[in-house]
């Protein structure tokens, strides 16, 4: 390959703010039929199974859904738990964060991701 070929390219997501903080990422599993959960999904993790579904999921009973992380990269959990990486710390852009449809990440969902190791603020 020539050195003034192109390789590759890189596009910016917007989905951290800066690095202030500690990034730090861990594997979870992510319940079969949460579909296809793309980079920048914040995830809860059930207090039952263990494993994490996407914030706004309604919680089963007796059950407690916790605000536990952001996805790392795309995960297809359509038809199967799936393990995905997920950052557990670190400065996230809230305008760039995904949740499920009709949900909008609320201050005490922040407050539990901030306990956690993980900051939302706006970009600029």
């Amino acid at each position: 390959m020539r050195a003034d070929q192109k390789i590759g390219t890189c596009t910016a997501d917007n989905l951290f703010i800066d690095g202030k903080f500690p990034v730090d990422a861990v594997s979870v599993t992510i319940t079969s039929g949460e579909g296809t959960l793309a980079r920048g999904t914040v995830v809860s993790m059930s207090d039952k199974t263990k494993k994490c579904v996407i914030l706004g999921t309604t919680a089963g009973t007796g059950e407690t859904l916790t605000p536990y992380g952001i996805i790392c990269d795309d995960v297809d959990a359509t038809s199967a738990d799936a393990v995905a990486m997920v950052y557990r710390s670190g400065h996230f852009n809230r305008e760039a964060l995904i949740a499920d449809d009709d949900y909008t990440i609320t201050e005490a969902d922040e407050a539990k991701l901030r306990n956690g190791g993980i900051y939302l603020d706006s970009a600029m």
